[in-house]
């Protein structure tokens, strides 16, 4: 029988050297490695279909058939490496489909990609299913696959990777920026991913991972159909390969470039929106005895027991008495220090409320205001002030008390938080929680692995130091809480270039709580940690430096989870908030606010992280949450290699068609 060899892709280097292509990508991720591999393995394989001295049988063409077939499991077995490790990638789609505007998903055209990557990941089911039954598929079935894999019809292998390309970076001619541009101008301003599980820079990336993948898959199945249909006599199909060959390069290099063109410009922050329903210990948590509105009159603020004063002027006190067994006798009285008096009017109705964490409901001044949500009332008590000797006031005040109750929740562990890096352990999300009375940072951690690769079964929430509850107050590792001390930083923080995160911790500077990240060096190619060159990253600046930070106000507040609808990020880098009571007016002063949203800040798919930070999100009129985020690992610089050769010039990949013919 004889056999005519396919024309075939040959990739030459500049320097003739196949270890240059290892050494031009050795820092790019695996599907563009993959793509410059699989031509390889084709010339290699028709080449040794051609060489004189050819080890496979060509008694019969069954035997050529099974051979070919036998070399394609072993290119499909580098695709199913890779695809292995965008699995959880594909959910992307969906994920978009489900959580973008309808108006958004209509423009990027999401429903013909998704057709378009599904028919082509079924079609090379098939394929890999003629690869396990090598010994048994008919000659016929396989000339059947390769004919509809190469024909003009619009279902065709080639018709559909032409729609994929389309849809992606579309032609010359059209108006619109292609998917992955219009994609990138509607998640900009991040306001339509709060249902998204990873950063818009994450999304796009792993996007692109399936949409090359993808294309992977189109080509190996066409180069295979030319390969069947010449071994088996149906003509030569060179200049079909080679168009083959030139589009696939062509098209995949536009691809490319345009993903490495936006994701610099992508956010790589990643944060949680607001749950469907807030529910305390898992959602939010909430610092408890601290500030709150309590109601005293001046008489009971001064050793001298006057009324010679205004409210006003008590921004500091102590309850010293308790006169005539008056509203100080009937209600929890303030066992600390007491600030920010005010007065509103003589005479009240109180509504003394049954919740133990709170004193009051509501208050119903004579004059008409009213404080907190005047509802039905159990325990209402009129509330008097009084004139003493004509000329002094003695006024009831609504002022802030702070005291350490042994139910106070107001302390913060100062412990780190750092992955197990001798365990090659990084950080893969985190998240505030309440043990006992303090808060802590907890961190989720996981294996690396290479190119950002995470082993998900190595995945878990490491438990926090265990802190003391005794003498909290004076323990160095807490930071406790108080009318002076009270602040929080909001920051960002990103690491070094080529480092990753490994840990996160809590400070005190300045008075202030102020986060820190450990960042950590990494292999990009094994994902090996350079553990003894950790690093720990922070925001020095306070009110007080060259560059001083300004004050995130928090207006008016009402309780944080009373809001109806989504909060908005509104204090991000280089400002603080501080803890305080809610507004006087619509709950007495009584909640201590911001809440902590207690959510997981953890990427799915989990990938390697580079950053984390302390934010504000909330609502003009509400106490909104502080919480955390983190940022995802910048793999924009590996999608192009730029690895000079050692005579100081990059190699450059050239691709050049060989014809080879044998008997």
């Amino acid at each position: 029988m004889k056999i005519f060899c396919v024309g075939y892709l040959w990739l030459v280097l500049a320097s003739s050297d196949v270890n240059a292509i290892a050494a031009e990508t050795a820092e790019v991720i695996q599907v563009i490695k993959l793509g410059i591999s699989l031509v390889k393995n084709v010339h290699d394989l028709v080449a040794e279909l051609c060489h004189p001295e050819c080890k496979f049988d060509f008694s019969s063409q069954e035997s050529v058939n099974k051979a070919v077939l036998e070399q394609y499991y072993r290119i499909s077995d580098g695709i199913g490496r890779v695809e292995h490790s965008v699995m959880e990638v594909q959910g992307v789609l969906h994920t978009i489909q489900t959580n973008l505007p309808h108006v958004i998903k209509y423009e990027l055209r999401l429903d013909r990609l998704e057709q378009a990557i599904n028919r082509i990941w079924r079609l090379y089911s098939l394929f890999e299913f003629y690869q396990e039954k090598k010994d048994e598929i008919e000659t016929h079935t396989l000339l059947d696959f390769a004919n509809s894999m190469t024909s003009h019809e619009a279902d065709s292998i080639s018709a559909m990777l032409s729609q994929l390309h389309r849809l992606v970076v579309p032609g010359a001619f059209k108006t619109s920026g292609g998917l992955f541009q219009s994609l990138a101008n509607n998640i900009k301003n991040d306001q339509h991913l709060c249902g998204l599980s990873e950063s818009p820079h994450q999304l796009l990336y792993n996007l692109y991972n399936i949409v090359a993948l993808t294309e992977l898959k189109g080509y190996a199945m066409l180069q295979f159909s030319y390969m069947i249909l010449r071994i088996n006599d149906k003509g030569n199909f060179t200049v079909e390969a080679e168009r083959a060959k030139s589009k696939f390069s062509s098209e995949a290099a536009e691809k490319l470039g345009k993903v490495g063109e936006i994701l610099p410009g992508l956010s790589r922050s990643f944060r949680k929106c607001d749950p469907p329903k807030h529910q305390e210990g898992q959602t939010f948590l909430q610092v408890k005895g601290f500030l709150q509105g309590y109601i005293e009159n001046e008489v009971d603020m001064n050793e001298w027991g006057t009324c010679k004063s205004q409210c006003s002027d008590y921004t500091y006190a102590e309850p010293k008495g308790c006169y005539k067994d008056m509203l100080c006798a009937k209600q929890k009285r303030c066992g600390g220090r007491i600030f920010d008096c005010e007065f509103y009017h003589a005479d009240a109705w109180v509504c003394m409320s049954e919740d133990p964490s709170r004193r009051y409901d509501w208050v119903e001044y004579e004059d008409g205001t009213i404080l907190g949500d005047n509802k039905q009332c159990k325990n209402k008590i009129k509330v008097d002030s009084w004139w003493r000797y004509i000329f002094w006031h003695c006024s009831y005040c609504l002022c802030k008390c702070d005291e350490v109750l042994p139910t106070s929740e107001r302390y913060w562990s100062l412990e780190p938080a750092a992955a197990d890096t001798d365990q090659g352990m990084v950080v893969t999300g985190t998240r505030f929680i309440k043990k006992g009375k303090i808060f802590h940072i907890q961190i989720q951690q996981a294996k690396a692995l290479p190119e950002g690769g995470i082993d998900e079964s190595t995945k878990a929430w490491k438990e926090p130091a265990t802190v003391s509850e005794e003498n909290l107050a004076t323990n160095p590792l807490v930071y406790t809480m108080s009318f002076e001390q009270r602040a929080m930083d909001l920051d960002q923080l990103s690491a070094p270039e080529g480092y990753v995160l490994t840990g996160l911790k809590l400070r005190s500077i300045g008075g202030h709580l102020n986060l820190e990240i450990q960042a950590t060096p990494v292999k990009f190619l094994s994902g090996e940690l350079m553990k003894d060159q950790s690093i720990w990253i922070a925001n020095d600046n306070t009110p007080a430096t060259n560059r001083p930070r300004k004050l995130l106000p928090i207006i008016i507040p009402d309780i944080p989870t009373r809001l109806i609808g989504q909060n908005k990020v509104d204090g991000l880098n280089d400002e603080y908030l501080q803890f305080d009571t809610s507004s006087a007016h619509k709950d007495v002063a009584q909640t201590t606010i911001p809440f902590m949203d207690a959510q997981p800040v953890s990427p799915s798919p989990s990938t390697w992280l580079s950053g984390a930070g302390v934010y504000h999100k909330g609502r003009v009129g509400f106490g909104g949450f502080i919480g955390l985020s983190v940022e995802t690992f910048d793999f924009s610089r590996h999608l192009l290699a730029a690895t000079p050769a050692d005579d100081g010039q990059a190699h450059e990949v050239k691709v050049e068609f060989v014809k080879a013919e044998g008997a």
